[in-house]
């Protein structure tokens, strides 16, 4: 497994640099490491920050697990959303709201083909609310399908 979180991650995580608004760092509650957030504040409504990861050496022909942790924290904070490169049109995931502030577990299948995935982008899109953050933290990628719950 490889692991792309923020702290002591190995990925190669780019800020996108045609949305409106960067996602910063956000330090955990433990104190141990940060994690990646936007503020509900940020920008304005309907606005989006995009934070890609770069992959490089997936096998083709062959699967994979992306296993993250996130949030959406805050009254109308807005919504969180995952695109694969190869895949820009829809969101192969997506959330827009919080039942609480905990953080939640969100696992998305990579089918390799012929051509293999190089990049996933996580993205914000600014919602009404003033108050609270979308976050996501613990990125892993395995190598084999997806854990059932």
């Amino acid at each position: 497994s490889v692991d792309c979180s923020f702290s002591r991650g190995v990925c190669d995580w780019k800020q996108d640099a045609d949305d409106d608004f960067d996602w910063n760092p956000a330090d955990r509650d433990r104190g141990d490491g940060y994690y990646m957030a936007v503020p509900a504040f940020v920008g304005h409504k309907n606005d989006m920050g995009r934070l890609k990861l770069l992959l490089t050496d997936l096998k083709p022909r062959s699967s994979y697990c992306l296993t993250f942790s996130y949030r959406l924290a805050g009254e109308r904070v807005g919504k969180l959303r995952v695109f694969l490169a190869n895949k820009k049109t829809a969101p192969v995931w997506e959330q827009n709201k919080g039942k609480d502030e905990r953080w939640r577990t969100g696992k998305i299948e990579l089918f390799q083909g012929a051509e293999t995935t190089n990049s996933v982008t996580f993205e914000s899109e600014r919602g009404k609310g003033k108050t609270g953050e979308i976050g996501v933290d613990n990125v892993i990628l395995i190598s084999g399908l997806c854990p059932e719950d």
